[in-house]
């Protein structure tokens, strides 16, 4: 279980893969968004969002989100 929860507004997304690329660099050390934990696909103007069962729920994808397509709430089941 990840340090956060992940909330999509997928309204919201561009399409523009910051989120993809950040995952791919921090987890793989290169910008390929095929090695990222979250994935997005673009059909023309509307957008998806997922997450891989690799995802561990970081949050650098919400981080390097421009548009507010990801949000980041701490888990307070955490002990």
């Amino acid at each position: 279980m990840g340090k956060y929860r992940i909330h999509v507004s997928t309204e919201n997304c561009t399409g523009c893969l910051r989120c993809q690329l950040s995952c791919s660099e921090l987890y793989t050390k290169s910008f390929n968004p095929s090695q990222a934990m979250i994935v997005v696909d673009v059909w023309g103007a509307d957008c998806s969002i997922r997450f891989t069962d690799e995802c561990n729920e970081c949050g650098v994808c919400v981080d390097q989100c421009f548009y507010d397509a990801l949000q980041k709430t701490k888990r307070e089941d955490d002990k």
